[in-house]
């Protein structure tokens, strides 16, 4: 199960990159997972809840979209969507290995808290 392996990864690269104080408003991670990775995106989801008990993300949940497979064909100059693992352009059926999407990981976006500003018309 490399999930935890990958949730605890993730975890760690925002750890690198904010403060303490900047990851406790931290409330979505958004990752982009291609179908290709070899990542189980809901199990991903599931045991990030786990790595992330009692750090500072710990009010923070990872969010997974699943990315279809995008291939390219060098005959027809084409790319197109592999569907059913079925890698031949679908115009010119010829085969293809040029793979354009679909093997990612990728951290998209990460949605912080806002402050709360107090009015401070008296």
């Amino acid at each position: 199960m490399h999930e935890v392996s990958i949730a605890q990864s993730i975890a760690d690269t925002l750890m690198q990159e904010y403060d303490e104080s900047e990851l406790e408003k931290v409330r979505e991670i958004h990752v982009r997972v291609g179908m290709l990775s070899g990542v189980e995106h809901k199990l991903l989801e599931h045991v990030f809840t786990f790595v992330i008990d009692g750090t500072a993300l710990s009010k923070s949940i990872l969010k997974t979209e699943l990315t279809e497979v995008i291939a390219f064909c060098v005959h027809c100059q084409a790319e197109f969507k592999v569907e059913q693992y079925i890698f031949t352009c679908p115009s010119c059926n010829s085969p293809s290995s040029d793979v354009r999407q679909g093997n990612e990981l990728t951290i998209c976006k990460i949605i912080m808290e806002e402050p709360i500003y107090e009015e401070t018309n008296k």
